[in-house]
């Protein structure tokens, strides 16, 4: 009797996909396609996730094929959901969104792989292929949407994916690339610009390590909230959103703002896209050479012109009142450290002036020329009445100089009346002596006012609605995977 043919008895052994897409067109064609290659087999294929972990676990695969968007919701819980119960599992996204953020949250996430659908067709095997010799597999459009933390975790391993060295060390050459981030923006009646401002912002800071938007809806009444609600759900590792229950003014939404930031910087912008988002790095890059606190300097300002006769009279207050540095512009586009954070966190009264707060911090600060672009859209929600009001709370609010110049004024007018001779200079300094005399009870009664104000501890800012970014923690999660991989292996 002939020995048997050892080779005769192998069993070849496919390797297993699950396949997760609530698009029964779509996820039908590729379960065909999955089918047509001998080395591969369809494990199942879900439209939810709910059916997805039931196939998961009934029939355990070895690639995760799953579309990023599942009913109006990401994947990327499921994908951390099934990760922890198997390790080794490969998973790859199919997405259609353009959007740069996507990818760079599925490779957070735990992902190994993501193809456009666009582009799918046989890269899906290929991919599938990659993931299941050990490599990441990464589109054109993944690799250039990737943030330097998600290139630190591929980095080590093979990509398949020519380009994936050079991307690594462009992105690894900013000094900002290792930061933490935070941006906050002061949005009124911006409906026009708040969704381009975000895709700007995440495509612009890329690189950094963790980036937060903060957007700080200040009582809005053409719609901006919901915009702002619909970038939270839309990139909810990267974007906060504060819904203030009325019209509190600028500098209260920006203290809101700076209150929730828990970057190593934090990024304070306008709503209406004169600040360009490009704009954001090169304070950045001002700041990692040392600076706590960087303010950025218009080449040509699009203001108009009341706009900018206030900024001068701000700026001429500010270096009277605060001792600001001469040539420093307080502009609205500026960079902080997280030690000036802290401190201007610690503020809490009703009617802040952040540049007093900011200045008051640190002396160690730097100016950088930016761009000033047109508004993006809307109209501008500073007024003559406003602009005062600004220059009041600053002139008022942060110093004694107005009792000061009041009493000063008083002085040398009575002293002027006393050596006056003649009649009528004298009652015309009398006059004038009791115009000042009264003009200092005024203020003065400004001040008490000041103080009953805020011994009646009047809110700084009310938030009516608050969605933060999830407190699952990527970073907790990866380590959470690698130990149950290093228990399996044990």
């Amino acid at each position: 009797m002939p020995p048997p043919n050892d080779s005769a008895q192998l069993v070849f052994k496919k390797s297993k996909v699950l396949v997760v897409d609530d698009h029964e067109v779509v996820r039908r064609g590729v379960v065909t396609l999955i089918n047509e290659h001998a080395e591969l087999e369809v494990s199942g294929d879900s439209s939810n996730e709910a059916d997805a972990i039931l196939a998961f676990r009934q029939n355990v695969p070895d690639v995760l094929l799953v579309d990023w968007s599942l009913k109006q919701r990401d994947s990327g819980g499921l994908i951390i959901t099934l990760l922890r119960e198997k390790p080794r599992l490969r998973v790859i996204v199919l997405s259609i969104h353009d959007e740069l953020t996507h990818a760079d949250l599925a490779m957070q996430a735990g992902a190994h792989g993501y193809i456009m659908k666009r582009d799918a067709g046989e890269k899906i095997v290929e991919g599938i292929n990659s993931v299941l010799a050990g490599a990441f597999y990464l589109s054109d459009r993944a690799l250039n949407s990737l943030s330097y933390g998600s290139l630190k975790r591929v980095s080590g391993n093979r990509v398949a994916h020519p380009n994936f060295e050079n991307q690594k060390k462009a992105e690894g050459t900013e000094p900002f690339c290792n930061w933490a981030v935070s941006v906050v923006v002061p949005v009124y009646n911006s409906r026009e610009t708040i969704e381009k401002l975000c895709k700007q912002l995440l495509r612009e800071l890329a690189a950094v390590e963790q980036l937060q938007i903060i957007l700080v809806d200040d009582g809005s009444t053409d719609g901006s909230e919901q915009i702002c609600a619909q970038m939270r759900a839309r990139y909810p590792s990267c974007v906060d959103f504060l819904q203030l229950s009325r019209n509190f003014g600028e500098h209260n939404a920006l203290i809101a703002g700076i209150k929730h930031a828990t970057g190593d910087y934090c990024v304070l912008m306008d709503d209406d896209l004169q600040n360009p988002p490009s704009e954001v790095k090169v304070l950045l890059r001002e700041a990692a050479l040392g600076f706590d606190l960087v303010y950025s300097r218009y080449r040509n300002r699009r203001h108009p012109l009341y706009r900018r006769l206030g900024s001068k009279l701000q700026n001429w207050t500010a270096s009277l009142v605060l001792g600001k540095p001469p040539g420093l512009y307080l502009s609205s586009f500026k960079v902080f450290s997280s030690r000036v954070i802290k401190e201007v966190s610690r503020f809490n009264g009703p009617e802040p002036y952040l540049d007093a707060l900011l200045l008051r911090a640190t002396a160690n600060i730097s100016t950088v020329e930016c761009l000033h672009e047109e508004r993006g859209g809307g109209r501008s929600g500073y007024t003559w009445k406003k602009l005062l009001g600004l220059w009041l709370r600053l002139f008022v609010g942060f110093s004694i100089w107005p009792v000061r110049l009041a009493g000063l004024l008083s002085l040398l007018l009575y002293v002027r009346s006393a050596f006056t001779q003649n009649p009528p200079l004298a009652n015309a300094s009398e006059w004038a002596e009791r115009a000042t005399t009264l003009t200092l009870l005024v203020l003065i009664g400004e001040y008490v006012g000041r103080i009953h104000s805020l011994h009646n501890a009047p809110p700084q800012f009310v938030i009516k609605h608050r969605e933060l970014r999830t407190p699952l923690d990527i970073a907790r999660v990866q380590q959470e995977i690698e130990a149950a991989h290093r228990n399996e292996t044990h």
